[in-house]
């Protein structure tokens, strides 16, 4: 049996390896900044703003993957919002419009105070992706943990058993 938990064990600890580099690389690469924070912390290297598109303020050649607009946080109805001025040369995107949310992929010019975006990314629920993996993944590990320590018990019950012998 002392086996079967070392190997249950080493499982657990490459999940857990897997779940902390999987949480590094969410922070690095995927983590969204807010224009609020772009503006206070002033970041110098590429990162991924998400925002909604300030209604009015779009213009330049949409179509040739050239705008210029502003971008702020949340709903566009609140009276005080956060704005940051974006500057976009990228490929022709097909969801840029006016009170569009968008994450921006690009750096902060802290000189000129504009953020110059070269790609838009997808805005995606990564709250959900992460517990649909959850409530798929842990009843699984908990059934294959259940099914192999109760083989494992029968493979002893059966290995300590007499062997069949005629009366």
């Amino acid at each position: 049996m002392t086996s079967f938990y070392v190997r249950w064990s080493g499982v657990l600890i490459v999940a857990l390896a897997l779940s902390v580099f999987t949480g590094t690389h969410y922070q690095q690469n995927l983590a969204t900044w807010s224009p609020s924070q772009v503006k206070a912390q002033t970041p110098l290297s590429e990162i991924r703003v998400l925002g909604m598109v300030q209604g009015g303020t779009l213009a330049g050649r949409v179509e040739a993957g050239e705008a210029t607009f502003e971008l702020i946080e949340g709903d566009a109805s609140l009276p005080e919002q956060t704005g940051i001025p974006v500057q976009y040369h990228g490929p022709p995107p097909d969801n840029l419009r006016e009170l569009k949310m968008l994450i921006l992929i690009g750096r902060w010019n802290p000189s000129d105070n504009i953020f110059e975006a070269r790609d838009i990314g997808l805005v995606t629920n990564y709250g959900f992706v992460v517990a649909a993996y959850l409530i798929g993944l842990i009843p699984l590990a908990l059934f294959l943990f259940t099914m192999s320590r109760r083989v494992s018990l029968l493979y002893q019950e059966i290995k300590a058993s007499k062997l069949y012998e005629e009366e």
